[in-house]
C-alpha cells in the first residue's frame, strides 16, 4: 500500500450482494432482459451496497486528489517564497548600486535580468554617485546569494517535486488498491424470495455487479 493511501480502511465498508446463479436472467439498466453469465455465478450488490460502495470509492479518490494538491501546493509555496527573496534581493543590489557602492558582476547580472530598465538607472546612478565620492568612501558588498543556500534550495524543490510526482501516481496506484479491497469486502447474503427476473444491474467498474443506481444524482 502506498503512503499516500495509508488511511485506506477508513473509507471501506461490507458491501452486501446477492448470489445470481449462472444462467439466470436480469434486466440491465435499460431494462433489456440479460444473462450476467452462463459460466459461473455472480455476485450483485445491492442497491444499499451499490450506493455505498460509490460513495467510498469517490471519497477515497477525492481524498488521494486532496493530498496530491497539496504536496503540488508545498512546491508553489516553496517557489513562491524564493521568488519574492530573490526580488528583496535584486532591489538590495540596485540601492547598493545607486549609492555607488560595487557589488560582485554575478549580482549586477540577476539585477540585469530582472529588469533591463531598473538595471540601466542603476548603473547610471552608480556613475553619478561614485564622481561624487572618492573610492575609498565606497563600500564593496557581497553578494546577496549564498551558494550553500542555493544549492539547499535546489535540493528542497527536487524533493518537493518527487513528493508531487508520487502523490499523483498515487491517485492511479491508490484507487485500484482500493478498488481491489472493495472487491474483498463484498459478503454473501440470503438470496431467498429475491426476484431476479425484475432486478436491474449494472456495472460498478473494476469488476464489481452491483444493482442498478442513478449515478447522475
Amino acid at each position: 500500500m502506498s503512503k499516500i493511501d495509508s488511511n485506506m480502511s477508513g473509507y471501506l465498508h461490507t458491501y452486501e450482494a446477492y448470489r445470481v446463479p449462472k444462467g439466470t436472467k436480469v434486466q440491465d439498466a435499460t431494462g433489456k432482459e440479460v444473462v450476467l453469465s452462463n459460466e459461473e455465478d455472480v455476485l450483485v450488490l445491492t442497491e444499499k451496497a451499490s450506493k455505498q460502495l460509490v460513495k467510498d470509492r469517490g471519497e477515497h479518490t477525492g481524498m488521494l486528489q486532496q493530498k496530491s494538491e497539496m504536496a503540488a501546493q508545498k512546491t508553489q509555496d516553496a517557489a513562491s517564497e524564493k521568488i519574492a527573496k530573490d526580488n528583496a534581493k535584486v532591489m538590495a543590489v540596485y540601492k547598493a548600486m545607486a549609492n555607488g557602492d560595487t557589488v560582485p558582476a554575478s549580482d549586477e547580472r540577476k539585477l540585469q535580468e530582472y529588469d533591463k530598465d531598473l538595471y540601466q538607472a542603476a548603473k547610471m546612478a552608480q556613475s553619478m554617485a561614485q564622481l561624487r565620492t572618492k573610492q575609498a568612501e565606497r563600500k564593496h558588498h557581497a553578494s546577496q546569494w549564498d551558494e550553500k543556500e542555493e544549492q539547499a534550495y535546489n535540493a528542497k524543490m527536487k524533493e518537493l517535486g518527487d513528493a508531487s510526482n508520487e502523490a499523483v501516481l498515487a491517485i492511479g496506484e491508490g484507487s485500484y488498491e482500493f478498488s481491489s479491497a472493495q472487491k474483498e469486502n463484498i459478503v454473501e447474503i440470503d438470496s431467498s424470495g429475491v426476484d431476479f427476473s425484475s432486478m436491474k444491474v449494472m456495472s460498478l467498474g473494476s469488476g464489481v455487479t452491483g444493482a442498478y443506481i442513478d449515478l447522475s444524482i
